[in-house]
């Protein structure tokens, strides 16, 4: 269960999460994260974690933000080297900087830009 709330702004957040759901999410998306969970060292109160246990939970979290990098097909590249370039620059997915330019070509041919001068 996900309960939201709007803000005093009129934005939809998430106010809290259901226990079961919690669970769930940490064992499908961040299984060493969640271990470290499991295993970090509670302080004297047993209320929250020791400096030892955060450190643990820090390192865990350091190693989920990376953990699936290294598993990812590489990039597909744009067609054209003006596609290329614009990868480059924002690092967009080559279907996406394709079809910008397509339309941008589409758009220059249409129009009347150039006509009666010589081409390049």
């Amino acid at each position: 269960m996900l309960d939201f709330r709007l803000d005093d702004d009129g934005q939809i957040e998430l106010a809290e999460m259901g226990e079961f759901t919690r669970a769930r999410i940490m064992e499908g998306c961040y299984p060493e994260l969640n271990k470290a969970f499991s295993a970090a060292e509670f302080d004297e109160t047993g209320l929250g974690y020791s400096a030892k246990g955060q450190e643990q939970i820090r390192e865990a979290v350091k190693l989920e933000r990376t953990r699936l990098w290294g598993g990812q097909p590489p990039a597909k590249e744009a067609e054209t080297g003006l596609g290329r370039e614009l990868q480059k620059q924002t690092g967009a997915a080559s279907v996406v900087v394709n079809r910008i330019v397509q339309e941008a070509a589409r758009k220059r041919l249409k129009s009347r830009e150039g006509e009666g001068k010589k081409p390049n």
